[in-house]
């Protein structure tokens, strides 16, 4: 995965760097249990569908899972994401979901909203999650969620404490600093509910930019999480790699 698709690579990130970060990556993705990585975005998703008015959807998390993310000061870049309470006990846990308008690489027209926009992020199969919140993305998406009303909006606010789904904090977990290593890593994953919990697309962030055909639409709706590499404790900023790989042996 390269997420800044036309940006540059840091200075440090050398072949051995890049290569003892992707092997790390590689050793926690191939023992993910996508079934039950499915399960436990549902058994959330649920709890926040019927969650009482008196309860915001971080409480519910933090009842859930045992932790929250939030928005803060980073260490490396002006703002970043942050455990801000309990703790990821292992790796392979799920910590974020990365929002975003889905376009087609090479077919849907993504000239303009990629000027200056480091927010862009490619999935390997040639689709790509263009997370950034403000100017003509953000216009472009909520364009798209006005034929997808479906799908969740909310995380476009600057407010966390506004976002229906709390997990939504993806795009602006920074990329790891010299002096350390990444603590997650990004994963392929698909939104596919069936018909009875159809009402749970209302917490998935992301729109693709056009209409798909019914193979698309069976698959569900593309999307990529960001899974832990290790144990996180309270107040520790998250940190990935963006020219990590998912999911493949190939290299960007």
């Amino acid at each position: 995965m390269l997420k800044y698709l036309f940006g540059r690579r840091s200075s440090y990130l050398n072949t051995e760097t890049i290569d003892k970060v992707q092997s790390l990556c590689r050793s926690i993705e191939n023992e993910i249990d996508r079934s039950n990585l499915h399960r436990e975005i549902v058994q959330l998703f649920d709890r926040l569908l019927k969650s009482h008015s008196n309860k915001s959807p971080r409480s519910i998390l933090q009842e859930h899972m045992n932790f929250s993310i939030n928005k803060g000061l980073s260490q490396t870049h002006s703002q970043g994401v942050f455990l801000d309470y309990g703790q990821i006990n292992k790796a392979g846990q799920l910590v974020a979901i990365y929002p975003g308008t889905i376009y087609r690489r090479h077919i849907d027209p993504l000239l303009l909203p990629s000027i200056r926009n480091r927010f862009l992020l490619a999935r390997k199969d040639a689709l790509i999650i263009d997370g950034r919140d403000r100017g003509l993305s953000r216009s472009i998406y909520l364009s798209c969620h006005a034929r997808y009303p479906s799908y969740d909006k909310t995380w476009l606010s600057q407010d966390v404490f506004l976002h229906k789904n709390p997990l939504t904090l993806g795009h602006y977990i920074n990329h790891f600093p010299s002096d350390g290593l990444p603590n997650v890593t990004y994963h392929e994953f698909d939104f596919n509910f069936n018909d009875n919990a159809y009402d749970l697309y209302r917490f998935v962030p992301n729109v693709r930019y056009t209409d798909t055909d019914m193979g698309d639409n069976d698959k569900g709706m593309p999307s990529v999480v960001l899974i832990s590499l290790r144990p996180i404790k309270q107040g520790e900023e998250l940190f990935s790699c963006y020219l990590n790989i998912i999911q493949g042996n190939e290299k960007s």
